[in-house]
């Protein structure tokens, strides 16, 4: 993601000035990116080969590992359809720099893949993951937080996914990336899903559209979900090279790269690590920007999503939300005021557990001390499921 200030105003014979940065989610973490070839074994005994990338101390093939931040969460990931996992090695080493175990399954990498069979392999991997964690003689003994476990994946790899997050509930939270249609459908798959989910997106994807794929795929989810889409993107833009019979996109692959990046590594850093420093990232207004725009639904409804309160300087104003639980669970939600410039009570700060469509009504009553523009007085208020203590909706209440 890119924004831009200008620093210095033309002002005779001064040039107007802009720095430019990148969000540094999009860019790499503080660690290296190590990967090595491992051998999983199925519960039948039959073997398959996967990559797992790690944080080391050196990159590359076999680079020594770098135990500074462990426990890692562990992401489980499938490739898209007739695709090598080595497709996908930028992102999957940007994953490690921010400290991920990633284990990609090599298999069903032939013309006529078996969907469930690749689901399986995706959830083995992190049952490989376990075994490794458990093993005084593997260098990962004792490394890996095996209660964070997540899955992504591309195209098949994505709809698979879904397949193998809707039947292992150690998976906790799901980013994947133009999810396909899959036999055992994953669009049927999706009501089963309990966790949170990110179906992210390309608008000029040709070989597995939106509308007929990520949009099913989001309508049909009952948890908390989003869909971004990523604008000018296209299939293989979520690669690292094209190969034959792909489509094309508007904007550039670093650029898409980019955006993928950025996306996985909040919304992982979220559910994963409990970095709430990221909710705003996940759900909230710096989730879209130029190149990204999202349907989102956390569960949690927030009426009026902005409201502007006539507060006189000096005097007490006293202003309302709804909360409505429009989550498949009952829970209760907790109530933040993040941008306070003012004293605001806040009564109740915590809801009763709302059953599914159930409401509450919170109450903020705030003193205006002086007057300040517009802008100066927007009282950002978050509302945060109990079930989870980290997803989040959004309301902005500007005091004239």
């Amino acid at each position: 993601m890119m924004w831009c200030a200008k620093v210095l105003f033309f002002i005779s014979f001064f040039a107007v000035a802009v720095v430019c940065q990148t969000d540094p989610l999009s860019q790499s973490g503080r660690f290296r990116a190590g990967w090595r070839s491992v051998t999983v074994t199925r519960a039948n005994s039959t073997t398959f080969t996967a990559r797992l990338y790690y944080p080391a101390t050196v990159a590359g093939q076999n680079g020594s590992y770098d135990s500074l931040g462990a426990p890692y969460p562990a992401i489980t990931f499938g490739h898209g359809f007739f695709q090598a996992v080595s497709s996908y090695q930028s992102t999957l080493e940007h994953l490690a720099t921010h400290g991920y175990f990633v284990i990609a399954s090599d298999s069903e990498g032939g013309l006529l893949p078996n969907h469930q069979n690749f689901a399986d392999d995706i959830k083995r991997c992190l049952t490989y993951i376990e075994q490794e964690n458990a093993n005084p003689a593997s260098m990962f003994f004792g490394q890996v937080a095996t209660s964070k476990f997540g899955a992504s994946g591309h195209s098949m790899g994505g709809g698979s996914s879904i397949l193998a997050t809707s039947q292992d509930s150690r998976i906790k939270a799901l980013a994947n990336l133009a999810a396909a249609e899959t036999n055992p459908s994953a669009t049927a798959a999706m009501p089963a899903i309990n966790v949170p989910v990110s179906l992210i997106s390309a608008s000029s994807d040709t070989i597995v559209p939106v509308a007929s794929n990520g949009q099913l795929m989001y309508n049909g989810g009952v948890s908390a979900r989003i869909l971004p889409v990523i604008q000018g993107g296209w299939h293989c833009g979520f690669e690292d090279a094209n190969g034959f019979g792909c489509d094309s996109g508007t904007i550039t692959r670093d650029q898409q790269l980019g955006e993928t990046r950025r996306l996985l590594t909040s919304f992982f850093n979220l559910y994963l690590k409990s970095d709430e420093t990221t909710a705003k990232k996940v759900w909230g207004s710096e989730l879209d920007n130029s190149l990204v725009l999202s349907q989102r639904n956390s569960g949690i409804e927030v009426s009026p999503a902005a409201q502007t309160v006539t507060a006189p300087v000096g005097g007490q104003t006293t202003f309302t939300l709804t909360v409505t639980n429009r989550g498949p669970a009952a829970s209760g939600f907790s109530v933040f005021v993040e941008q306070r410039r003012w004293i605001v009570i806040t009564n109740p700060q915590q809801t009763a557990a709302l059953a599914p469509g159930q409401s509450a009504i919170i109450t903020f009553r705030v003193r205006r001390l002086y007057k300040n523009p517009t802008i100066l007085n927007r009282q950002l208020i978050s509302i945060r499921s109990n079930n989870d203590n980290l997803t989040r909706s959004y309301a902005d209440v500007d005091l004239r």
